[in-house]
């Protein structure tokens, strides 16, 4: 399963490279820090799940989504923040196709458990 990491911080891209890293049959196949990165990026590679930090420096996940939903895109999108998502964006999001919204902090080892589960069941 390939998946597209969105994450602007340099630590938390890492901790989540080396935790990815260690889900069998899954496959990063690109990262992006920025809105504009992270559309070129999925609209190139096509992946199976995007990976989206909400809040982006510059941009927000869930323009990301608007626009790779309008492009036709279909992958899963898992969300990971570390603010309080409030519910509009709950709501938007889940229009948009989100699976899953994490917490960075004491959300990671639950988005590992659905990502195993989600390349098991592909």
């Amino acid at each position: 399963m390939n998946l597209v990491v969105v994450e602007d911080s340099p630590a938390m891209l890492r901790l989540l490279l080396a935790m990815l890293a260690r889900v069998q049959g899954l496959h990063v196949v690109g990262t992006a820090g920025s809105e504009r990165e992270a559309i070129a990026l999925i609209a190139r590679t096509r992946p199976d799940v995007v990976l989206l930090d909400l809040f982006l420096t510059p941009g927000h996940g869930l323009e990301v989504l608007r626009a790779i939903r309008a492009a036709g895109h279909t992958c899963q999108a898992l969300v990971l923040t570390s603010e309080t998502v409030h519910h509009e964006y709950r709501r938007v999001g889940e229009r948009l196709g989100v699976v899953s919204f994490h917490d960075k902090g004491d959300g990671l080892r639950r988005l590992m458990h659905d990502l195993e589960r989600a390349v098991a069941a592909a």
